[in-house]
């Protein structure tokens, strides 16, 4: 009986574990092309004329140009006929906002550049983690050989917190090592929680079973 109430509470132990390190998983997705954003997104377009925009409520934007077309070594996204935000190289542009954050943000990132950096920031503008061109369209659009204007490179990129971490995504920063960050369509969004019990919960479930166990040992020696 010992050797089972052990087996047990080593069960719950390892439960919990196996449990943190997938509740902690975050994921990094993207497709070829400009896509519908999902429904219940906030979207930030750019749109507009002469370098200005209309953002949604609660957001904001220092940094960078909103421009259209290709010019001066910068490129638009394939097939985006529309203002966008361009990032020239040595320089940086923050989009935040100023609710309680989102689970993930989508955006549609033209001509992929190795040297682009894109940083998620949480609701205090702490960098949650830092994608680049080379994490999902190596070897970039600036490799020798590469065509700025292959699909490859121009992709839409979802990044998605897991929920139960806590985290929020408040904010992105843009940064580009040489000419240039290209990108539009920024959209943000929630997801609903994964139904995966806390590790703390599966813990204590095996700890328990071994104290019921125990404790029912202890009546049946008392009634003996």
């Amino acid at each position: 009986m010992a050797g089972f109430m052990k087996a047990m509470a080593a069960a719950g132990a390892l439960a919990g574990a196996l449990v943190a390190t997938a509740a902690g998983a975050d994921s990094l997705t993207s497709v070829a092309g400009d896509q519908t954003p999902r429904a219940g997104s906030v979207t930030v377009d750019f749109n507009g004329t002469n370098g200005n925009t209309t953002l949604p409520n609660g957001f904001s934007l220092s940094g960078g140009q909103l421009v259209t077309g290709s010019a001066n070594g910068w490129s638009q996204p394939l097939g985006d006929n529309t203002q966008y935000l361009m990032v020239n190289g040595g320089q940086q542009a923050t989009l935040k906002s100023t609710g309680q954050g989102f689970d993930g943000v989508s955006l549609y990132w033209g001509s992929a550049d190795s040297y682009n950096t894109l940083s998620v920031l949480d609701t205090m503008g702490n960098v949650i983690r830092s994608i680049t061109g080379l994490d999902f369209a190596a070897p970039g659009a600036n490799a020798p050989g590469s065509n700025f204007a292959d699909p490859k490179y121009n992709q839409y990129v979802t990044y998605t917190l897991d929920s139960l971490t806590g985290q929020k995504i408040g904010g992105l920063k843009f940064a580009s090592g040489q000419t240039a960050f290209e990108l539009d369509n920024v959209s943000f969004f929630n997801t609903a929680p994964t139904s995966v019990p806390e590790p703390a919960t599966l813990t204590l479930f095996g700890a328990g079973i071994g104290g019921l166990l125990a404790a029912s040992r202890r009546r049946r020696k008392k009634t003996a």
